[in-house]
Formats: structure tokens, sequence, C-alpha cells
């Protein structure tokens, strides 16, 4: 049996030995290859920001330079810089200079471990203190990361190098103290600017700008994010704004302040009048990014929902069409209780099993405190209808008949200040400790989309319906084949045949109204089984209610033909009695 003897310090004996790494060379790649590599410009850009933060005039700044005839991205920030030996340091797995290791604040392996994964050729980083400047790469050889190895003034290969007389000859400016990272990739011919992450993920021409758009909510105070001449398209160099400066900017823009702290952004970008599906303040600028939604901490954006991600979530949160000119975040105050995972990819929830923290767990919130004016813009491109106005009445006196009680989670209206409660209606008086009389449940809003981005958009191209249990709506896909289907029937016509107009347009209503009626009466149906987690759990009413069981009574176009034929009779012969 293998036994340690146990230590004395002094008067004080230890009560623990301390564990070790077995095999070093095997954490620090696992560390590194399971880092997601989106995660590389938050990493390098916060340590720039933070560097940059000491400096008299703080200033970081993205540009590009020829190394070996392929560009590759810079990063460049003032701020104090490094002697050799801390940059050497600098560059282990959990070394930081300068600041405090901890899981609260800086892990000391960000930035070298989220950017390793794209740069194994190499990442140069050049510091100047003091007037000299020093060299070290970082990089992958023979399987194994560490420090590159260069040649050194003797001619001997080291892994440190002074490069002040390089760094002049490239023209920084070497009077004042900076920080520099070049990014090699992977190859030594690959164009770091335009292709980052050598092809995993593929880059798109703004990917650098969406990168920091998506992430930096707020930007340090007195700090701007500089891009380079040339870089992004731009003849001078470029300012960019940060996510909650663009916001602010907008016409329509409200922030709505909660209990504890919290607080919602809302912000409306009107579509460019000659460029439909394009934002109006976007519309010839650099940052060209589209609604979007997600969750602030610390000046972070954290679970960002973007372009087709954010449409197909947003009617859960109170806007049923018209997310791509929508944003919505959700910023939690910093005593929030809720910590960065070890990549900071993303939040969680401290205590317990620390599930994650989503965008999706304000929906609630986030729908009740739709300001005014965003509800009355939404309404305005989405108008109900009549046939959406009697399905609700129907679905109304349907869930009324059936005495289905509201089990949905409460939504409670949210403000500064609670508002006071409301009257109670007049009804008979309640004896001492009875229950309370339960809650109906009310017939959901009944969005009906028509044009083809707006199904595409819900994630409905092949689906007849959609509900949204956090915001009570339930949408239609008008253009389901169910409906044409069922008009060929009422008028006889085979698939292509010309049919009159006018028997046309009465068999096109009869037939979407049907369909609706079908998905409503399913649902209703559906909301009728909560309650009851003996018979039905939760998977169970994830099912019912699920896009696919909607679709089934849709397809379902025989329930009900004979009503929708007698209504095609009447219809017809209410346009025969006024011709």
């Amino acid at each position: 049996m293998l036994r340690r003897n146990i230590t004395h310090d002094g008067a004080r004996m230890t009560t623990i030995t301390r564990l070790r790494v077995g095999d070093e060379a095997f954490l620090v790649a696992s560390m590194i290859e399971r880092c997601p590599r989106s995660m590389m410009i938050r990493e390098l850009l916060k340590n720039a920001q933070e560097a940059a933060a000491e400096a008299p005039a703080p200033r970081v700044e993205f540009s590009a330079i020829t190394v070996e005839g392929a560009r590759k991205l810079v990063l460049w920030n003032t701020g104090r810089g490094l002697t050799a030996e801390e940059l050497y340091r600098m560059c282990d797995i959990a070394s930081s200079v300068n600041k405090r290791t901890g899981l609260d604040g800086n892990f000391g392996m960000g930035a070298k471990v989220a950017s390793l994964p794209s740069n194994q050729h190499g990442m140069r980083y050049r510091s100047c203190r003091d007037g000299v400047v020093h060299q070290v790469i970082l990089g992958k050889r023979d399987g194994i990361y560490g420090r590159v190895h260069q040649p050194g003034a003797d001619g001997r290969p080291t892994e440190i190098i002074d490069a002040t007389a390089a760094a002049r000859a490239e023209g920084r400016d070497i009077g004042l103290d900076w920080t520099e990272v070049v990014l090699l990739g992977n190859r030594a011919d690959q164009d770091t600017v335009a292709d980052p992450y050598d092809g995993h993920p593929r880059s798109g021409p703004a990917w650098l700008v969406e990168a920091i758009g998506a992430r930096f909510f707020r930007f340090p105070a007195g700090q701007q994010v500089m891009l380079a001449p040339g870089l992004a398209g731009q003849p001078g160099r470029y300012a960019l704004r940060s996510a909650a400066q663009r916001l602010a900017a907008l016409p329509h823009y409200e922030r709505v302040a909660l209990p504890a702290g919290v607080a919602i952004h809302y912000a409306y970008d009107a579509p460019a009048p000659d460029r439909p599906g394009v934002n109006a303040s976007h519309a010839s600028g650099l940052e060209s990014a589209e609604g979007m939604g997600g969750v602030v901490f610390q000046n972070e954006i954290y679970g960002a929902l973007r372009a087709h991600h954010w449409r197909r979530e947003a009617p859960g949160f109170g806007v049923p069409t018209g997310a791509r000119h929508v944003s919505i975040l959700v910023e939690l105050p910093d005593g929030f209780p809720v910590q960065a995972e070890g990549y900071r990819e993303a939040l969680r929830h401290r205590g317990g099993v620390q599930p994650l923290v989503r965008m999706l767990d304000f929906a609630a919130q986030v729908a009740e405190n739709l300001p005014l004016w965003l509800k009355a813009i939404l309404a305005e491109n989405s108008p109900a209808g009549a046939l959406a106005e009697e399905v609700q009445r129907q679905m109304a006196a349907l869930l009324e008949e059936m005495g289905v009680v509201r089990r949905r989670p409460p939504r409670q209206r949210l403000s500064d200040r609670q508002a006071p409660a409301a009257p109670r209606p007049p009804g008979p008086p309640q004896p001492p400790g009875a229950a309370p009389a339960p809650t109906f449940e009310s017939a959901p809003d009944l969005i009906l989309l028509r044009s083809p981005g707006e199904i595409a958009d819900a994630g409905l191209a092949h689906r007849a319906a959609c509900y949204y249990p956090e915001s009570h709506q339930l949408h239609v896909n008008m253009a389901y084949p169910a409906v044409p289907r069922l008009a060929a029937m009422l008028t006889g016509s085979a698939p292509g045949e010309e049919t009159h107009p006018a028997m046309q347009a009465a068999a096109q209503s009869v037939a979407e109204r049907a369909m609706v009626l079908r998905v409503a009466r399913a649902l209703v149906h559906a909301l009728d089984k909560r309650g009851r987690p003996a018979e039905w759990n939760d998977v169970h009413m994830r099912t019912l209610m699920s896009p696919e069981s909607l679709t089934l009574a849709a397809d379902d176009i025989h329930t009900g033909l004979p009503e929708a034929r007698e209504g095609f009779r009447a219809a017809m012969a209410e346009g025969d009695a006024a011709d």
C-alpha cells in the first residue's frame, strides 16, 4: 500500500495534499481544442480593452499587415507594456499579468486558449515597455502547444526575442507603451483578415464587425474600437459603435426598468423604403446587423439570437412578425446570481444544477412589458383581419364551454413600482378560507402568415401552424397545401385547371377558414390536457402542441367537409344574388 508522510509547516500541520497534473501536454491541448473558436475575438478584444484602460489616451485598433505574402489580422492597443519576463510568463496557461485570477475575474487563459485552435501556425505577441519591444510566438509544433522557437540575436533558437528594430521599421511608435497580437492562422499562406478560422467555420465579409456587435453591448467608458483604413471596405479609419450605442441612436428605442435591477431594451429599426428586409439605419452603413435578442451581463451579450434563429423565436416574446427589424435585450445587474462558464460562451445560474441562462427564461416579462409604441407598430404591420377575429371568438367560446383552466405561468406586470391591484369584478362572496376561483384560459392571439418571408421566418415552410406558449400566440401558415387541396375539392377542378375568379376566391376563403378552425380546435383540446401530470406529462404536452401535431389537424381536410361545401354554396349563392 502506497503511503505518504504528512508534512508540517512550522507549527501548522497541512490538511491536504495538492493535486498535480499527470499529463500536462494532454491537459493543455484538451483545454485549447475544446474551446469554441467563436470566442477568439471576444477574448482578444477584452484583453486589449482592459490594457488600454490604463493608458492616458486609450486606443484599440484592428488592422492588417502582410507576413510572408499573406494578409494577417492585427489587434493593437495602448496601455502598460510587458517586460520580457512578464511577456514570457503571460504565455503560460492560467497565467495572468497585472490581473487578479479568479472564477469571477480573469481566468488567465481566455485569449490564448480561444485563439490557438485557429492559429496553430502561430499568434505573434509583441509588447513595448519603456522603448523596448519583445516578441514571442505561440503555436503548435509536433502535436504540442507552446512557445515557437525563433532565431535569437546570436542566431541560436530562443523563445523570446528583442523586436525593437523590427517594430520601428514597421512604423510602430516605441515612445509609448503598447501591445500587439498578429493572427498568423493555421497556414503561412492563410489570409486571416478574410478567413480567420481557416474555413471552420466559414466567415462572411463582415465577420469581424458581426462578432464584435453580437458580443459587446457597451465598450469601456472613453474607449473606441477602431478599424484601420481598408480593413472593412472603408476608405478611412472607422469607429465601431457598441450595440448599446446603435440601439440608443434609433428613433424607436426604450429602456424599461424592472424590479431587482433588471432592464429590458426594446428597439425598432424601420425597414428601408427601397430595400425590403434591410433596416433603414443600416442600409448604407458598415454595421448592417439585423434585429437580435440576447441577455446582457456586465456589458456583454450572452446567448445572442440572430438572423433566422431570432426570427423563429421572436413570437415567443410577443413579436409575431417583423423580427428582423426588432431588437430586444434583457440586461441583468452586476449582482445577479449568474456566472460565466469556463470559456465564457454562456451564462449559468448559480446554485443547484446551474442551468444555462437563456433569453427564453425572460419571455413572459419581455412580452408583458412591450412598449405601447412597439405594439402599435407590430399591429399595423400584421393586421389580424376578420378571419382571425372570428376564429378567436370561436376558440374563446370552446374554451369556456370545456372549462379549460389557465395553466400558463402567470405573467406579472413588472415595473419600478408595483401597480395597485385591480378591483375584482362583482360576484358571489367567497367563504373564508375558500380556494380562489380558477382563472379560465383565454383565446390565444391568432397570427395569419401569408408572405413567404414571414412563413420562412416562423419555420413553417413545411408546417401548418406553431403555438408559442410564452406569448400565447398561434401562428398559422395560410399558404399550407391543405388550403389549395380543399379549395380544389370545393370547385371540383383538376390540378392546374383554371376556374372562374369568383368561384376560386370563394373556395379559397372557405378553405382557409376551415383549415384555421381545424388547427384552432386541435390547440384548444391540447390546452385542455394541461394540469393532468399523471396522464399528460411535459413531454406529452410538448408533442400535443407541437407544429407537427397542429399540421396533422390541418391535413385532415375531410373533417368538416360537409360544412365547408355548405359554406362554399352559400358564398356562391350570395355572389349570384349580388350580381
